[in-house]
């Protein structure tokens, strides 16, 4: 499988965890702090705005373990991999502390 291909999975599975994550409810809460003023406080502009957070965090928090993947010297094909793998244990973990 190509690095892109498992980027864009792992990307996928990010945008996954921004909507069944607990951490959700927390970004949600205190979105007095992250959201401009120029942008309407409706609930829709919240939660959409707090689902990428929420999202990015996930893709940021997963990449640490393929970095170290690649420092060891792993190539790109299996550091995309343990990429993808530590995106898809945080997106279980969330859904499964939904449950």
């Amino acid at each position: 499988m190509q690095p892109q291909t498992l980027f864009t999975l792992t990307v996928a599975v990010s945008l996954l965890a921004g909507l069944s994550s607990p951490a959700l409810a927390l970004v949600f809460a205190l979105y007095p702090l992250w959201l401009p003023e120029i942008f309407p406080r409706t609930t829709e502009v919240v939660f959409y705005g707090a689902s990428l957070i929420v999202a990015t965090g996930t893709l940021l928090a997963s990449a640490i373990p393929a970095a170290v993947a690649e420092r060891m010297g792993a190539d790109p094909v299996t550091t995309m991999k343990v990429w993808l793998g530590a995106a898809a244990l945080l997106t279980g973990l969330g859904i499964l502390a939904r449950m």
